[in-house]
């Protein structure tokens, strides 16, 4: 499968990473995803949050659990009926902006 990476959210993050477990960990799960596995959780269609939806049109998305408690989330998806599934990494995020990302995040009571 053809895997890419959303230039802003995935690419920037990815870059950034010092080499090591984090780093290595996402270069297993490329790989994986070029050799057709599916990797990590489906996410309810109702739980995939808008960002994603108005940035990107998915419907279908992934995530995983990194090391660290980082996160990663993907799509895959077909641009012509016939064509082999594509995956579009979405982002790379440590778990705090994830919790934001997905509304996880707990309100302060007063």
């Amino acid at each position: 499968m053809d895997v890419v990476g959303d230039k802003r959210d995935f690419l920037l993050a990815y870059q950034k990473l010092p080499n090591g477990l984090l780093k290595n960990a996402v270069k297993e799960i490329i790989r994986d995803i070029k050799n057709d596995s599916i990797v990590g959780e489906h996410v309810k269609r109702d739980q995939i949050p808008q960002y994603y939806v108005k940035r990107h049109n998915v419907q279908v998305l992934y995530r995983v659990a990194l090391p660290q408690y980082w996160r990663l989330t993907y799509t895959v998806f077909t641009l012509n009926l016939g064509e082999p599934p594509k995956a579009l990494l979405l982002e790379l995020m440590s778990h705090d902006a994830y919790n934001k990302r997905f509304g996880y995040f707990k309100k302060k009571s007063a």
